[in-house]
């Protein structure tokens, strides 16, 4: 039942009308008697439930339920019911306060419906915030307001705001991070799922996995390690992040403050995280089956999918069993890699031998381990969580098992690396990334099994091409000149000719293409056209490009609707969409603006250009003998073969002989570290915990380590770190 309010103006200009328990606040355009939208307000255009005011324009009229047009039809009752149910189940997960003394308990939120306001009033879809700094509010389409998902997604933005009001302001914290965009829309999108679990979806991080939390180009779709913190350690946590931030805090970096964790406490709760994405392991509220059955799908009929959400490792050349993880693949600061591992029949384990590149960068470090499956996808076991630089690891399937994943997380070993400075808006160049190799006995990783098993949902109404023995589906024409390499796919009607190679686990879908070009690597090309001398390889997507002479697209580029020629060079994860747009010249590296949609520079830039240069170090492939392993099937149940975790020395890292050590250890700081003596050093164990205190008198000690457990040590001294591994005499 529609309650009537009368509005009285009494010389001033009355901005809330009492109402029960909380009062309606008008926002102050709409009181505005000379705007569009403030010429049609009036108390006979709302309706009221206990915590929501909904204002509409006068196109619909007073009963907007049985008007004509049926994009504009609404019902408001049905609508505040809805937002009603929404509202308590926000208060139920702790994000919302409105304990007496707060707005959000004196006022109303307010709701605006788009469309109703005529050609001139406000028009837009969905978008939420507040109205004069006073209270939560979002405007929306009727189209929105359908069922409860939108709403919730935008009443998440407005309890957002609130929390601004009520609480950051109150407290003085101050901004939020700079990146602060990214984190409203993944939080309202996690809120939304909560309640809605069917929304879910697997696309945004199956495609964008590699990327750093946070990063802009997976805006909407990061919420999974929401989820997960709230599984571990409650929603209440998700909900801090917001009111306990300090000014421009990066939301990790909150995570790890307000719970006092170590850097190596902190990387192991991330983990958690990033184990449960091979599988979707999310039992909340049931969004594992959801996550799953999307993730099903999308490998069915989603190329991006299929090309990037398990990882393709590069075998070294002139070996049977060692791989690296490329560069470009490798995951940055908290992303992932999942590689399924397919046993060999007569495997008694996969036996898997983890060396990581420490000289790329001087923050690096990892997490990684196994994941085991049911036959439905569900998780099944996992293995311990690994740490080490250099490890040789075994796990063998049990019971009705099927599947097997290693799961590689990028952990930077000293400090998040992430903060208001270093954003993460700053894109490939500018970003820690966490290389590593493998040896691997027992089991063949993905992209490695025998072709007609790789990507079979793919292959269907096709052939075996002659020069290379890929996959051809029949709706293409592709000459025999061209070489299609027995784990590469041809689809759709794509039209191939001349010396084209297509290799490796790249895909080709409706393109035309000739001359010389390569198609390398796990590059995935759909439409376009590509002629003359030009390559795409890497991790690369590539969508209606016209590509020529000596073009090339590499790393984990994504350019769609583009022209390129010349000698121009796009790579980093640049994002280029503009069918206007066309470069013959430069390298380009770096993030372009995803909201502006900008052009290429075309500039003549180099590699090394500020925008391209990599904080990264270039590094060389380790030799046969640093990655032969120790392990087989017949000393397998005693073969622990931890190798040393000494870190390169740099500017903030120790120098620690010998690695691993028995009884003692030489700790030396690099030269000219600015440390006054006598100076204390702590080592914590992998929890956090402190486990010993020295005192040390000058650049270099011996550290007494006999009465240590064997086991990985943190070693810091001040600014300083490093780690020893203690093993037994």
């Amino acid at each position: 039942m529609r309650t009537w309010i009368l509005f009285f103006l009494l010389g001033i200009c009355t901005t809330t009308v009492a109402m029960g328990q909380k009062a309606v606040y008008i926002p102050a355009y709409l009181r505005d008697t000379n705007t569009v939208d403030g010429k049609q307000f009036s108390l006979d255009k709302t309706y009221q439930t206990e915590n929501f005011i909904l204002i509409w324009g006068s196109t619909v009229g007073t009963d907007p339920a049985n008007y004509v047009d049926p994009d504009l039809r609404f019902n408001p009752k049905s609508v505040l019911d809805t937002m009603e149910f929404i509202y308590t189940r926000f208060k139920s997960l702790g994000f919302m306060d409105d304990s007496p003394g707060t707005n959000l308990s004196k006022y109303k939120v307010v709701i605006v419906i788009y469309g109703t306001w005529g050609p001139d009033g406000a028009q837009g879809f969905a978008n939420g915030g507040d109205v004069d700094g006073v209270i939560g509010a979002f405007w929306v389409h009727p189209n929105g307001i359908r069922d409860g998902g939108v709403a919730a997604h935008e009443f998440a933005h407005s309890m957002q705001a609130q929390n601004t009001i009520d609480y950051r302001n109150t407290h003085g914290l101050g901004g939020s991070w700079y990146n602060a965009g990214i984190f409203w829309e993944t939080h309202a999108n996690y809120m939304r799922n909560l309640i809605y679990p069917n929304a879910v979806g697997a696309w945004g991080m199956d495609v964008y996995h590699l990327e750093t939390w946070g990063d802009w180009k997976n805006t909407y779709e990061n919420y999974q390690l929401l989820m997960a913190l709230a599984i571990s350690e409650g929603p209440e946590m998700v909900s801090r992040l917001w009111r306990e931030s300090d000014s421009f805090e990066y939301p990790l970096q909150t995570y790890k403050r307000i719970n006092g964790y170590s850097q190596a406490r902190f990387n192991d709760s991330l983990y958690l995280y990033a184990r449960r994405m091979a599988c979707y392991d999310f039992d909340l509220y049931k969004l594992g089956v959801n996550f799953r059955n999307a993730r099903r799908n999308d490998l069915m009929y989603s190329l991006q999918s299929i090309h990037a959400t398990y990882n393709i490792l590069r075998r070294i050349p002139g070996s049977t069993d060692r791989y690296e993880m490329p560069i470009e693949q490798a995951p940055e600061e908290f992303a992932y890699n999942i590689i399924p591992l397919h046993l060999n029949p007569d495997s008694c384990a996969a036996i898997v031998k983890f060396k990581g590149h420490t000289e790329a960068n001087a923050h690096a470090g990892w997490r990684y381990g196994f994941v085991a499956a049911h036959p439905d996808g569900t998780v099944s076991r996992y293995s311990p969580t690994y740490h080490e630089n250099e490890a040789e690891i075994h796990f063998a399937l049990e019971g009705d098992e099927n599947a097997l994943y290693l799961v590689v997380m990028g952990a930077p070993f000293d400090q998040i690396t992430t903060t208001d400075t270093n954003n993460t808006w700053f894109g490939y160049p500018k970003h820690f990334r966490f290389p590593y190799e493998l040896s691997i006995k027992g089991a063949l990783p993905e992209g490695f099994q025998t072709p007609e098993n790789f990507r079979a949902q793919l292959k269907n109404d096709g052939h075996v091409h002659v020069n290379g023995g890929g996959w051809v589906q029949n709706s293409a024409n592709v000459a025999a000149s061209v070489y299609v390499g027995p784990h590469a796919i041809v689809l759709g009607n794509s039209q191939i000719s001349g010396n084209v190679r297509i290799d490796h686990t790249a895909i080709v879908r409706d393109a035309t293409i000739s001359g010389n070009v390569q198609i390398l690597d796990n590059a995935l090309v759909t439409g376009g056209n590509y002629a003359e001398n030009a390559i795409v390889r890497g991790h690369a997507y590539v969508e209606n490009v016209q590509m020529k002479g000596n073009a090339l697209i590499g790393m984990r580029a994504v350019v769609i609707n583009y022209k390129l020629s010349g000698t121009v060079e796009v790579g980093g994860d640049v994002i280029v969409y503009n069918d206007q747009g066309d470069c013959d010249n430069g390298v380009h590296y770096r993030l372009t603006n995803y909201y502006d949609n900008k052009f290429l520079e075309c500039d003549g830039r180099t590699a090394e250009h500020p925008d391209n240069k990599d904080v990264n170090n270039t590094y060389n492939l380790f030799t046969e003998s640093q990655m032969k392993g120790k392990c087989n099937c017949a000393n397998l149940p005693d073969c622990n073969t931890v190798s040393s975790t000494q870190m390169p020395l740099a500017i903030n890292q120790l120098s620690i002989y010998p690695n691993p050590a028995l009884e003692t250890v030489q700790v030396i700081l690099p030269e000219n570290a600015e440390i006054a003596f006598p100076a204390r050093v702590q080592l914590a164990d992998l929890s956090g915990r402190i486990v010993r205190t020295q005192v040390m008198a000058q650049a270099q000690e011996a550290l007494d380590l006999s009465r240590l457990e064997d086991g990985v040590y943190t070693v810091r001294l001040g600014d300083y770190f490093g780690r020893i591994v203690k093993i037994k005499n």
